[in-house]
């Protein structure tokens, strides 16, 4: 039953995974300091969006053998994955190389004076995600991370739900596309940008849910998934 609430989620994973292969370049790039800004904003892109499906991949393990409540520091670090792209795409929309932008990519390229620490933080990035003119905020909206994970907590003693666990995964799967189509514009790879946009609106018409997850519609006990909810021990 597990693989038949997960067959979308996989096909979402597949189909970016896709993208990705034909994103990456032929020998693997690195973030080096002699580079320019547009090459080293791509591999840092490309590099962020592999660490992403490897999350969501090691949440798929856990799943399956029921660790649900072990998926939320996974859940985090797929958010934070999320904003940074958003955050390194934003030259490519209006031109201007930040000096936040810089000191990213020089901590990426593992500077001396920045190997040790990251000198950009999460709310300066999430600041000026918010600020951003030309990105459509209503489609790469920043993720209300806390409120979401609220749902995978165990609440009065009772177990996390799989079910629940199982919507999240679907919703970063979609988050996912949005990602490679921002990587592919850094790329200027017109071709991929269309492919991804094609297949979020067949997702929009097949399973609205992927697209927006809203924890509030979800009570402690969810049950609104035609199959009976299976539930795992929190650890």
């Amino acid at each position: 039953m597990y693989d038949t609430e997960m067959k979308l989620n996989h096909q979402i994973v597949q189909f970016v995974e896709t993208q990705l292969h034909e994103l990456l370049p032929p020998h693997s790039e690195e973030v080096l300091a002699g580079k320019n800004n547009e090459q080293n904003m791509h591999a840092v892109m490309l590099s962020i969006l592999v660490q992403y499906l490897s999350g969501l991949k090691a949440i798929n393990c856990l799943l399956s053998k029921g660790f649900v409540s072990q998926t939320r520091g996974i859940f985090q670090t797929l958010g934070d994955d999320y904003e940074d792209i958003i955050f390194l795409s934003l030259p490519s929309q209006d031109g201007q190389v930040t000096p936040l932008h810089q000191e990213y990519l020089k901590s990426a390229a593992g500077d001396e004076c920045h190997g040790c620490y990251s000198p950009v933080s999460r709310c300066e990035i999430r600041n000026m995600i918010k600020q951003a003119k030309n990105i459509n905020h209503n489609v790469f909206q920043l993720y209300p991370k806390k409120q979401a994970l609220q749902v995978l907590r165990p609440h009065g003693g009772k177990p996390c739900s799989v079910d629940v666990a199982i919507d999240l995964h679907r919703h970063f799967a979609y988050k996912a596309i949005l990602l490679a189509v921002l990587t592919a514009k850094v790329a200027d790879n017109v071709e991929i940008m269309r492919a991804c946009l094609n297949y979020r609106a067949h997702l929009e018409m097949i399973d609205p849910r992927a697209v927006e997850f809203t924890p509030a519609a979800y009570p402690h006990h969810h049950r609104e998934i035609g199959v009976t909810p299976r539930y795992a021990a929190a650890r």
